[in-house]
C-alpha cells in the first residue's frame, strides 16, 4: 500500500496557458439537451488541449467521475460577493476505476491538484439558479471549453452526472472544497460562521 497517491487532472502548465477567465452555463431553450458548464478560456487553443486530454483519460462520459466539480455559494470573509467553481479530481471514484478494470489502488492519503475560479455575477442574474434546474431535471450535464467569444466547443465536451453544489458555510477545514478559501482562513476554527 502507498502511502500518498497523488492525482491531478490539472496540468498546471497548460491550464496558466489557457487563463481560466470564467463559467458559462448552457441552456437549450427547447428543453432537448442537458445544461452545459463552460469554462471559459482566454487561449481557447490551451482551453480545447485541457478538454482534448480529459477525453484521452475518462473518455466523452466521465463513467466513475473522476473529474470533480464544485460550485460553492455564499460569503467568503475577504473574497468579493458571489460563488466558486471548483475543479479537482476525485481519488476514490478513480479507485472505483481501477477495481472495475481489475487493477488495484490502495493508499493511505491522496493528493490533488485544483482550480478554483470566484464568480461574481450582477445580483438577481438567473443563469447558476437555471443550470441547477436544468441539472435536477436532466441529471446529468455537459462540461464544456468555450472561448471568450461565447462559442462553446462541444465536439471536446464531457458528459458528467455528478456536481456538488454546497454552502461555504458547509465546508469545514478537512473537506476537498476547503481550497476556495483563502490561506489560513480554518486556522482558528473548523468550520466558518
Amino acid at each position: 500500500m502507498a502511502d500518498t497517491y497523488f492525482q491531478s487532472f490539472i496540468d498546471v502548465e497548460l491550464w496558466d496557458s489557457a487563463r481560466w477567465k470564467g463559467t458559462a452555463f448552457l441552456h437549450d431553450p427547447s428543453g432537448i439537451d442537458p445544461p452545459g458548464l463552460g469554462f471559459l478560456f482566454e487561449d481557447i487553443e490551451d482551453g480545447k488541449k485541457i478538454f482534448s486530454g480529459w477525453q484521452q483519460r475518462v473518455g466523452r462520459i466521465d463513467q466513475y467521475e473522476e473529474i470533480r466539480v464544485s460550485i460553492i455559494r455564499g460569503e467568503i470573509l475577504g473574497l468579493p460577493s458571489g460563488y466558486s467553481v471548483h475543479i479537482s479530481s476525485d481519488p476514490l471514484h478513480s479507485v472505483r476505476r481501477a477495481e472495475a478494470e481489475g487493477l488495484s489502488l490502495d493508499f493511505q492519503t491522496a493528493a490533488i491538484v485544483s482550480r478554483v475560479q470566484r464568480m461574481t455575477p450582477k445580483p438577481g442574474l438567473p443563469h447558476l439558479e437555471q443550470f441547477e434546474k436544468d441539472f435536477a431535471k436532466y441529471k446529468r450535464y455537459l462540461l464544456v471549453p468555450v472561448s471568450l467569444k461565447g462559442v462553446p466547443e462541444f465536439q471536446l465536451s464531457i458528459e458528467k452526472h455528478e456536481i456538488h453544489l454546497c454552502q461555504a458555510s458547509e465546508i469545514r477545514a478537512d473537506d476537498v472544497d476547503a481550497a476556495v478559501f483563502p490561506a489560513h482562513y480554518f486556522d482558528n476554527d473548523a468550520r466558518i460562521h
